[in-house]
C-alpha cells in the first residue's frame, strides 16, 4: 500500500478552492507522493469506502479543511451529509479519529469549528481538536506556520521506516548543481534540477514593452528545490501516458497542445508531477537572467517572425542558462496559478502560489503565433481553464525520486 504522509479532507461544494491551494502548496513543500487530496484519484471499479480507509490509516497527518457550509451541505434527502454514516469526510475524519492520527481542522472562508453535539457520535472527539484558521488574506504565511507541525510526525515516520530498512534517505538535493538532469520513467521526459534561491520577478529592468500586470518587480524566494521539464511535453510522451494525442500539428517531439488546464494537470498526476506555480516557471525560464529574454529572440525561440505558423520539434532553439528548452515560443504553458492582475502588489515573498481561486488560469511564455512582445520572461496571461488550442501547451514540475 502507497504510504502517504499527508490526508487532505474536504468537501468540494464547501471549500475546494481553499483546498486546491493548500494542496499545490503542500506539494511543493512536502513532495506529490506525500499528500492525498482527491477522491478523483481513485481507479475506477475501487471501493472508494476501502481506498478512503486505507489512505488515511496510511497517513500521519489528517487536515480537516472547514468552511462555512461544512456542517450544512445537505444530501439529496435533505439530511446533513456529516450525518450519513457513508459520507466520505465523515468517513475520513472518524477513521483518523479511531487510528490515532494526528487531525487538524483548518478553517477557511468564515468556517468555524463544529460542537460535539453538531456531529454524529462517532465524531464527537473531532470538536475537541484545536483549529488552525487560514485568513484569505495571508493564507499562504499561515498555512506555512503549519510545516513545522507536519513535518515532526511525517519526519518521525520517515525515521522509522529507514531504521526498519537500513537504508538511508538520499541527501544530496542540497547540493545538486542547478540543470542537473534526470529522466522520468513514467514519460520518459528529461527533467532539470532547479535549485531554491531568489528572484525579482516581474517586468526586467530596461524593459518598456511590460503590461500593467507585470508591474511591480518585487523579489520572490524559492525555499525548496524543484525538477521540471526540460521541454514542453512532448506528443510522443502525453500519447504514451494518456493514450491519445489531441494536437492539430501532429509530429511526436512538437509539443501536445490543444489542451486545458485540466488536461495537463491530469498528466502531470499520473506522471507522479504537478504544474508549476507562476513563480517557479519564471524562476525556472530566467535562470538566473535578468533581461527580459535570455539570447536573441531569433535564436531562443519559435514565434510570429520565424514559425512558420506551426509548432516545431522541442529543443530546436537554444535552451537557457540551466538547459530548458522552449520556455519562450512555440507553444504557451500553463501554470498553476488562478490570474489576478494585481497579484504583484503585495510585494516581496516567499513561494507564491497565487490567489486562492478566480475566472481564469494563467499561461507563461508566448507561442508560435505570438509576436515578440509575447516572447518575454515576464509574460503573463489568462485563459479560462477549459480552453484548448494549438497554442497552448505545458511542462510539469516536482519531485523524482
Amino acid at each position: 500500500m502507497d504510504q502517504t504522509r499527508i490526508f487532505i479532507s474536504y468537501r468540494r461544494e464547501d471549500s475546494a478552492g481553499y483546498a486546491g491551494r493548500i494542496y499545490d502548496r503542500l506539494v511543493t513543500e512536502f513532495g506529490l507522493d506525500q499528500v492525498f487530496f482527491d477522491i478523483d484519484t481513485i481507479p475506477p471499479g475501487d471501493d472508494f469506502v476501502e481506498v478512503l480507509s486505507e489512505k488515511v490509516q496510511s497517513c500521519d497527518v489528517l487536515l480537516a479543511v472547514i468552511g462555512k457550509t461544512w456542517l450544512t451541505v445537505a444530501d439529496p434527502a435533505g439530511r446533513a451529509r456529516i450525518q450519513n454514516p457513508e459520507d466520505f469526510v465523515a468517513i475520513e475524519i472518524s477513521t483518523a479519529l479511531r487510528r490515532k492520527v494526528r487531525v487538524i481542522p483548518v478553517l477557511v472562508g468564515g468556517g468555524r469549528m463544529p460542537i460535539s453535539t453538531e456531529l454524529p457520535e462517532s465524531l464527537a472527539p473531532f470538536a475537541r481538536r484545536q483549529a488552525h484558521e487560514l485568513p484569505d488574506k495571508g493564507f499562504i504565511p499561515s498555512l506555512e506556520k503549519l510545516f513545522p507541525v507536519l513535518r515532526k510526525p511525517i519526519a518521525v515516520a520517515a525515521a522509522a521506516a529507514a531504521t526498519a530498512t537500513s537504508v538511508a534517505a538520499p541527501a544530496h538535493n542540497a547540493t545538486r548543481e542547478a540543470g542537473s538532469k534526470k529522466i522520468n520513467p513514467k514519460d520518459g521526459l528529461t527533467y532539470i534540477w532547479i535549485p531554491p534561491g531568489s528572484f525579482m520577478m516581474g517586468c526586467s529592468p530596461g524593459d518598456n514593452e511590460c503590461s500593467d500586470n507585470e508591474k511591480p518587480s518585487h523579489r520572490v524566494e524559492i525555499t525548496k528545490g524543484f525538477w521540471i521539464g526540460e521541454t514542453p511535453v512532448t506528443q510522443a510522451a502525453y500519447e504514451r501516458v494518456m493514450g491519445s494525442n489531441p494536437s492539430r500539428f501532429k509530429g511526436p517531439q512538437r509539443p501536445v497542445e490543444c489542451v486545458s488546464w485540466d488536461d495537463a494537470l491530469a498528466y502531470c498526476r499520473t506522471v507522479g508531477m504537478r504544474l508549476p506555480t507562476e513563480a517557479e516557471w519564471e524562476y525556472a525560464a530566467r535562470a538566473g537572467n535578468t533581461a527580459a529574454r535570455y539570447g536573441d529572440l531569433h535564436d531562443i525561440a519559435w514565434y510570429d517572425k520565424n514559425s512558420p505558423s506551426q509548432t516545431h520539434d522541442v529543443k530546436g532553439k537554444r535552451p537557457n542558462a540551466w538547459g530548458l528548452y522552449d520556455t519562450l515560443g512555440n507553444v504557451w504553458e500553463w501554470v498553476s496559478d488562478w490570474y489576478d492582475e494585481k497579484a504583484y502588489a503585495v510585494g516581496d515573498t516567499r513561494n507564491p502560489s497565487g490567489p486562492i481561486y478566480g475566472q481564469y488560469r494563467i499561461v507563461r511564455g508566448g507561442s508560435w503565433g505570438s509576436d515578440s512582445r509575447f516572447a518575454r520572461a515576464s509574460v503573463r496571461n489568462r485563459l479560462v481553464p477549459a480552453y484548448r488550442d494549438f497554442i497552448i501547451g505545458f511542462r510539469c514540475v516536482g519531485e523524482l525520486s
